[in-house]
């Protein structure tokens, strides 16, 4: 690989920009040229004639453009690399468009599962993890005790959704719900599916045919996602723990009534990469993850700061439990609470904890380390289709 295209886009609180940013620095230091195109603020002609260079590769987050399947099949002549940084569920249309020479990365493992239930079978499929954007190099004072980030959602949004349904329909979303929700370990996706075979009642996860039944299952996925955070923020704030809670639409949560919550308007991504600097604890949430992680894990670690999340095979392979990191169980935060406890009351084992998780990070996790496992993914690409020649 010598030379890239790397599409930059719109997103959330420009996370994605940024993030584009720091691979573009990993291909650099690589001796990788590198062409980093702002989809937002060029005119149709600058992308056009920008498409067309010769590169070895188009790479972007979650498939910029890939909507556009003239633009994929007729201008972009490079192998297209579509990292998906979300549940496959966002982006099926995407993933649909790309043609047998792209390659698509996934956060979680399971998600090459998900991609099958949707009917979409990508010929090349790798796993890519977030990462964190940099490493904190400067101790920091350690003002925040846990720090929680993230909008608010407002679970009655979804209960109107499911009460709008048919009785039938109704009764399998409440069903689903009550499993995931008694049991972590069970699946909505697999659950609706399983749902469905118990009343003998045949449907396939497939993208334009049941588009219907595809939002609901995001719905409900989204709504267990919710309760799941808020019963964990609800458990810390109970215990009387000191959070600060920063994202939008939390004043209309239930958590306004403990004194010991403080509740922050929004920030921006480098604010929030501040807060965790002076946070002892960030706490992460990944409810619809399987066999995969988050960005917020990386980000946390190399913050210097103590990051508290619930489990995922693929976690446990990367680091080590109580030593680099805090795992809980959405079934038994008694535990966590427990945990959390041991660290706020030791500042000396949560600075070895902290330190063991920069150390962790440092060399192995961040986007610059991320071009390298590009580059590796497309020689692998490149390596099997030469053997099948």
């Amino acid at each position: 690989m010598k030379k890239v295209l790397l599409l930059k886009g719109y997103s959330n609180y420009n996370v994605l920009r940024y993030w584009i940013d720091s691979l573009a620095r990993g291909f650099e230091k690589l001796g990788i040229e590198t062409i980093v195109l702002d989809t937002i603020h060029s005119i149709n002609e600058q992308i056009i004639a920008t498409l067309q260079m010769d590169v070895d590769a188009v790479i972007s987050f979650n498939g910029i453009l890939t909507d556009q399947q003239e633009i994929l099949n007729k201008i972009v002549k490079a192998p297209y690399i579509f990292l998906l940084i979300d549940h496959p569920i966002n982006h099926l249309g995407r993933i649909q468009n790309l043609r047998e020479e792209d390659i698509i990365t996934l956060m979680d493992r399971y998600d090459v599962h998900n991609l099958e239930l949707f009917g979409l079978k990508p010929k090349n499929v790798y796993m890519l993890p977030h990462a964190a954007i940099e490493l904190s190099m400067e101790p920091y004072e350690k003002t925040i005790d846990i720090l929680v980030s993230g909008s608010y959602s407002d679970m009655s949004n979804y209960k109107e959704y499911i009460n709008r349904q048919s009785p039938a329909i109704r009764a399998i979303c409440e069903e689903v719900i009550e499993n995931c929700l008694s049991d972590s370990t069970r699946y909505y996706i697999e659950e609706f599916l399983e749902a469905f075979k118990k009343r003998d009642i045949t449907i396939e996860l497939r993208l334009y045919e049941t588009p219907e039944f595809i939002k609901m299952v995001y719905d409900i996925g989204r709504y267990v996602y919710s309760i799941n955070r808020l019963k964990v923020i609800t458990a810390l704030a109970e215990a009387g723990y000191s959070l600060d809670i920063y994202g939008d639409n939390w004043a209309s949560s239930p958590l306004v009534i403990y004194p010991n919550v403080h509740i922050h308007e929004s920030v921006n991504y480098w604010q929030t990469q501040e807060l965790m600097r002076k946070s002892k604890i960030v706490m992460n949430f990944q409810a619809l993850l399987r066999d995969g992680t988050h960005e917020r894990i990386f980000a946390g670690m190399a913050a210097n700061s103590v990051v508290v999340t619930n489990e995922t095979p693929y976690l446990r392979e990367l680091f080590s439990e109580n030593e680099e990191i805090i795992f809980y169980n959405f079934d038994n935060l008694g535990g966590m609470i427990e945990s959390i406890q041991a660290i706020l009351l030791d500042d000396g084992r949560r600075e070895r904890i902290s330190k063991a998780a920069w150390q962790a990070v440092k060399g192995l996790h961040t986007f610059e380390e991320r071009a390298q496992m590009i580059v590796d993914i497309f020689n692998d690409v490149k390596l099997s289709n030469h053997e099948m020649l």
